[in-house]
């Protein structure tokens, strides 16, 4: 399995709105072909930062969803939600 994995810097001065986007945002992540299971977490130690968690069961579905990512940058700017990390990890062991 492959996971994409991000790093965000979130504008709390948009929280509310970020958080009415989330459960669209998760139903569509779903949806992705490949889809096993994905995490949104925000920091603890930095509320400004979020991490996301997205596992996929091939190489090139993690690929294609993390262009697709990429691709929607001007929307997560619009919600206040800046990319500062996105890579894809192979999944050596789960429990």
């Amino acid at each position: 399995m492959f996971a994409v994995s991000g790093t965000w810097r979130m504008d709390n001065s948009m929280r509310e709105h970020q958080a009415r986007l989330l459960p669209q945002l998760v139903d569509g992540v779903r949806q992705n072909p490949g889809f096993v299971r994905g995490f949104w977490a925000d920091d603890v130690d930095e509320p400004d930062l979020s991490v996301t968690f997205v596992v996929f069961e091939a190489l090139d579905q993690a690929r294609r969803f993390r262009e697709a990512v990429m691709a929607n940058a001007p929307a997560q700017i619009e919600a206040g939600i800046e990319r500062t990390g996105l890579r894809i990890v192979e999944i050596q062991a789960d429990a």
